[in-house]
């Protein structure tokens, strides 16, 4: 399980709105949002004063809380354009460039998320947030050593987080430093004994490493802590197919596939972190016949809530 998402909202919702009262009328942030802050142009057309920098500063952040409230409610585009507007009035903040960094990642543009956390580290090079946020982004862009690097120092920062270090343990995961990975995850665990994408990861490592008796009893547990996703179904399904438990594993890769037949695919596994072998043997699982016909099902059901349509 990658977990690559950032989670909720980050906390700078909360130290931007105490600070920060005025606001940006709408007429300038709809003018300025259709290309590059141009206080001059922003002059001539709505008739007002040049602002100062405080107020610019003000303006911006203002912008930063009333679109991290638009992401909130799901307005993530809308967010994004008044984001870039606010980096735009207000380039040296950290912060700004913080929470732009992370709705590039929520959108699944990791190319711009790096560029954007490169410029907030540089600007605060010891916080936390933004070098844990940065590490993400390397990870999803496929920068492994260098999303090492900086989760390293992430967790440094913040030892105590299991976020930091599950993800430094999915980066070791990536560069086949098991052992390194075990360890992370495993201290995650310490730190938050219900987090179990640790737990599922666990059982990734164990079954690169040829310990099939050790991921099934991992990918076990990790079903007992969360019974409503479908990776550990799909993975502990694979596992038995391999042990020979045929008619388990097919009726635990079935409910895998009604659970979510998106984990059919190959690009979906791979983005969960999923590695060779396990990826080898899945393939072999989803050709047998109840896992084939449940996948077939679960997709037309799938289409039909997604057309509107209700059973007959």
């Amino acid at each position: 399980m990658a977990c690559f998402c950032v989670g909720v909202m980050p906390p700078l919702l909360f130290r931007l709105s105490v600070r920060f009262l005025l606001t940006l009328p709408l007429g300038l942030a709809m003018v300025l949002g259709r290309g590059k802050w141009d206080p001059a142009r922003a002059q001539v057309l709505l008739r007002v004063p040049l602002p100062n920098g405080e107020l610019m500063r003000a303006q911006g952040l203002q912008l930063a809380t009333d679109a991290l409230r638009l992401a909130q409610f799901g307005q993530t585009e809308e967010a994004l354009r008044r984001l870039q507007l606010a980096v735009a009035m207000v380039p040296t903040s950290s912060e700004l460039l913080y929470v732009l960094g992370n709705v590039y990642l929520e959108l699944g543009n990791s190319a711009q998320a790096v560029q954007v956390l490169q410029r907030a580290r540089a600007l605060a090079p010891q916080d936390g947030d933004v070098l844990y946020s940065l590490g993400v982004a390397y990870l999803r862009q496929g920068s492994y050593f260098a999303a090492a690097e900086t989760l390293e120092r992430a967790v440094a920062l913040q030892p105590d987080s299991p976020n930091a270090r599950f993800q430094l343990g999915n980066a070791y995961l990536m560069l086949d430093q098991w052992d390194r990975a075990r360890q992370e995850y495993e201290k995650t665990l310490e730190l938050d004994p219900a987090y179990w994408p640790a737990m599922n990861n666990i059982g990734l490592v164990d079954y690169e490493q040829g310990d099939l008796e050790a991921a099934i009893e991992r990918w076990e547990r990790t079903i007992e802590m969360n019974d409503a996703v479908a990776e550990p179904y799909l993975a502990l399904a694979t596992a038995l197919y391999v042990r020979g438990e045929t008619e388990r594993a097919e009726e635990l890769g079935a409910k895998a596939m009604r659970l979510d037949p998106s984990y059919a695919r190959l690009e979906v596994l791979r983005e969960n972190l999923w590695r060779e072998n396990l990826l080898r043997d899945v393939q072999i699982l989803l050709r047998t016949r109840p896992v084939a016909e449940a996948l077939q099902q679960a997709a037309i059901e799938q289409f039909n809530q997604q057309m509107g349509l209700g059973k007959e």
